[in-house]
C-alpha cells in the first residue's frame, strides 16, 4: 500500500529526521515494519564481522588447548585439567561452531539473534567454569578468558543491544555464581567480578552507541533511496521506479497467471489551470490529486507513480471484482468532490480528471509495452470525447484499440 512520504520515511519535508524518528533511534525501537527491516539490515551488516571473530576465537582455542595439554604453561593437576578440556572442547567449541554456522547458512540468518545469543551464553558459561576451576586451583590468570568472551559477545557477535544486555547480565551473574560455587576466595572473586563488570559496562555502552549509529545510518539510507525512487512534488514513485516495478509485476503476473491493470490519470486542462491560478496552486493541485490516487493503492502489490507532468499511473496486480472501471471511477468522483475551482473546466467550473485503463489477462498475447500503450490510447480517447470520464479496454481483444467501456457522468 502506498502511503504518504512523511509517514513512511520518518523525514520532514526538508529531508531531516523528524523528532518522532529521532526518539525511536534513541530508544532503539522503530515501528513494527521498519523495525523488522532494520533488524534484517543489522544482521546483514554484522555477519561478516561475527563470522571472522568466531573463526578467530575457534582458532585461538585450537592453538591454546594443545599448549595446555602439554603442560608447558598450566602446571595444574589432571583433576583440574580434565574438566577444563571437557568444557573447552565438549561445550565451548561446539557452541562456537553453531554460531559460525548461523553466520554462513542463509536459512539461519533470520534466526541469528536468538541462535547467537543462546550459543554465546553456553560458551560463556563454559569459560566461566574454566576460569573458576583454574582460580580455585591457584591460577587466576585464566580470568582473561572471561574478559575475552565478554568483549566477543558484546562487540563482535552482531547482537542487538537488548540481546547484548541479556547475554552480558547472564555471563556476569554466571561468573559470580560459578566462583562462589567453586569456592574461589572472596578477595579474588570481588576483584575479578569488578574487572568483569567494568568490561561488561564499557562493552555494553559501546554496543549501545554502535546500534544507535547504525539505526541513524539505516534511516539516512532510506532517505537516499526515497529521494532516488520518489517524485519530490507528489510523493509518489517517479517514472524510473514505475518502469522498474511494472516490469517486475508483469513478469510475476505471467508466472502466476494473474491479470494486470494499468490506469493512467490526467488532470484536465492543467496548463490552463496553472497559467490562470499560478504554479503554487498548480503544485498543490498535483499533490491533492496524487493523494487520491495513493489511497487507491490499497493492496501490497498495488502501486502508483507520477507518470508525467500532470499525468499519474496506478498499477493493480490481480485486480479484484468484475468491474474494471470501479476504482478509476472512484478516483474521478473523489477528484470532483474536492471542488477545486477551475473556470476553464467543462464540468461546472471545477477540476476534473480523464482516465484511461487497460487490463491484460493471463493468456494475452500483448507485451507490457502494448498494455501501457493501450491504456494511453484509452486516455487519449477519453480526452477526445470531452474529458472527465473513464475509458477502459480489455487488451486481450484482437483489435489494437480494444473494445472500450466508457463511464462518465455529465
Amino acid at each position: 500500500m502506498q502511503k504518504s512520504r512523511s509517514s513512511t520515511t520518518g523525514f520532514t519535508e526538508t529531508g531531516s529526521i523528524d523528532s518522532k524518528t529521532q526518539r525511536e533511534v534513541e530508544r532503539l525501537r522503530f515501528a513494527p515494519q521498519t523495525e523488522a527491516e532494520f533488524q534484517t539490515y543489522f544482521v546483514q551488516r554484522s555477519l561478516t564481522r561475527a563470522r571472522w571473530a568466531t573463526a578467530i576465537y575457534l582458532a585461538l582455542v585450537a592453538v591454546v588447548t594443545p599448549i595446555n595439554m602439554r603442560g608447558t604453561m598450566t602446571p595444574l593437576a589432571d583433576s583440574v585439567l580434565q574438566p577444563i578440556y571437557l568444557l573447552r572442547l565438549g561445550v565451548a567449541c561446539p557452541a562456537l561452531v553453531v554460531i559460525l554456522a548461523a553466520t554462513v547458512i542463509p536459512e539461519l540468518h533470520r534466526h541469528y539473534q536468538w541462535i547467537a545469543s543462546t550459543a554465546v551464553i553456553v560458551t560463556g558459561m563454559a569459560v566461566m567454569f574454566i576460569s573458576g576451576l583454574a582460580a580455585a586451583a591457584g591460577m587466576p590468570q585464566f580470568q582473561m578468558g572471561d574478559v575475552l568472551v565478554i568483549v566477543y559477545a558484546t562487540l563482535f557477535l552482531g547482537l542487538l543491544f537488548r540481546a547484548v544486555m541479556v547475554v552480558a547480565a547472564a555471563l556476569l551473574l554466571g561468573f559470580v555464581g560459578v566462583g562462589w560455587y567453586l569456592g574461589v576466595s572472596n578477595e579474588h572473586l570481588i576483584f575479578a567480578s569488578s574487572v568483569i563488570f567494568a568490561t561488561t559496562l564499557m562493552s555494553a555502552l559501546s554496543a549501545l552507541r554502535m546500534e544507535r549509529l547504525l539505526r541513524a545510518n539505516f534511516i539516512e539510507n532510506r532517505l537516499l533511496n526515497d529521494i532516488a525512487e520518489r517524485d519530490g512534488l507528489s510523493g509518489l514513485y517517479n517514472r524510473r521506479m514505475f518502469d522498474n516495478l511494472t516490469n517486475r509485476l508483469w513478469l510475476q503476473a505471467q508466472r502466476n497467471q494473474e491479470p494486470l491493470q494499468i490506469i493512467l490519470v490526467d488532470i484536465d486542462h492543467f496548463k490552463a489551470y496553472n497559467d490562470l491560478y499560478g504554479h503554487q496552486a498548480g503544485d498543490n493541485c498535483i499533490r491533492r490529486v496524487a493523494a487520491i490516487i495513493a489511497r487507491a493503492a490499497k493492496r501490497p502489490f498495488d502501486f502508483c507513480a507520477r507518470y508525467g507532468g500532470e499525468e499519474f499511473a496506478l498499477v493493480l496486480y490481480a485486480p479484484s471484482g468484475t468491474d474494471a472501471t470501479a476504482l478509476p471511477e472512484q478516483i474521478r468522483r473523489e477528484t470532483m468532490a474536492m471542488n477545486i475551482p477551475h473556470t476553464h473546466s467543462d464540468a461546472g467550473g471545477i477540476l476534473t480528471v480523464s482516465i484511461g485503463s487497460a487490463t491484460a489477462e493471463p493468456d494475452t498475447k500483448r507485451s507490457l509495452a502494448g498494455l501501457i500503450q493501450t491504456a494511453d490510447e484509452a486516455l487519449y480517447r477519453a480526452k477526445q470525447l470531452g474529458r472527465n470520464r473513464v475509458l477502459h479496454v480489455d487488451s486481450a481483444e484482437s483489435n489494437p484499440t480494444g473494445a472500450f467501456k466508457v463511464f462518465a457522468i455529465k
